[in-house]
């Protein structure tokens, strides 16, 4: 039996990660460690200037009153007996797709679990149209889409990457290996007035652009297909360090 570390961004509440873990639960012994309240759009932040506190909402499951990377953190520092094999980030409720990937909490929980060696998996729901046109997470079938995935990648070797899961619905039921497309956004800037007069914001994520040649996350959400991309994270281009030890070979100050 292997043993799945679950967080999330969304809270330990959210029925996304209550699913996954329902699911998960039935071929693998899981620990959940998750924040305590919605750390959205946080990425790998980590809480500096208070204390976190650890609460047991029941066996296995823990509620930190911090961010994603937080948590990660402090289950395989202070609170698993032992390493786990895999590390669950999810499921997000709403995608995560290109460069999402900088700031989302939920990619940002995989990224901290890639950053102690263990593989690490960022899954994200993708909502359809349900009764009078609202949006309507799947969260059963997400959770088992999940779970046949990751039995997958427990089976294989991994190349110190990162997996980024997108499942949309209604979906076709094939699973894409796929690059990172491109979503470009132009934040909302909100501005108001409180009730003393004084002037405050709220950032809103505005309207993405969106574009994806074939083969991307893009497009294969887009024609119902789920996404499952890898993330590298390479700090040094090779070219663009010679090109600028060419330009400073010879300059002194």
């Amino acid at each position: 039996m292997k043993t799945i570390l679950l967080t999330n961004d969304d809270g330990f509440y959210s029925k996304g990660l209550t699913a996954l873990k329902a699911e998960l639960e039935k071929e693998h012994r899981v620990w959940v460690v998750a924040p305590d309240s919605e750390k959205s759009a946080i990425s790998m932040a980590l809480t500096l200037n208070h204390p976190l506190r650890i609460n047991q909402v029941e066996e296995n499951v823990f509620a930190v009153n911090g961010t994603t990377s937080d948590c990660v953190n402090i289950a395989l520092q202070k609170i698993l007996p032992s390493r786990p094999d895999f590390v669950v980030s999810g499921m997000n409720l709403g995608e995560n797709l290109s460069e999402d990937i900088f700031f989302s909490g939920t990619v940002g929980g995989a990224f901290s679990g890639h950053l102690y060696g263990i593989p690490s998996l960022a899954v994200s729901l993708i909502a359809g149209l349900g009764q009078y046109q609202q949006q309507r997470f799947e969260f059963a079938a997400g959770a088992c889409v999940t779970a046949r995935i990751l039995g997958k990648l427990l089976a294989g070797p991994h190349d110190h990457v990162i997996y980024n899961l997108n499942i949309p619905f209604p979906n076709n039921g094939e699973i894409v290996v796929t690059t990172l497309g491109s979503k470009r956004y132009t934040p909302d800037i909100v501005e108001r007035t409180d009730p003393r007069g004084r002037k405050y914001f709220w950032i809103g994520a505005g309207t993405p652009n969106y574009s994806g040649s074939e083969g991307s996350d893009i497009w294969a959400v887009q024609n119902g297909s789920i996404s499952l991309s890898i993330i590298k994270y390479d700090l040094n281009s090779k070219k663009e360090l010679q090109r600028l030890a060419g330009v400073f070979s010879e300059f002194h100050l």
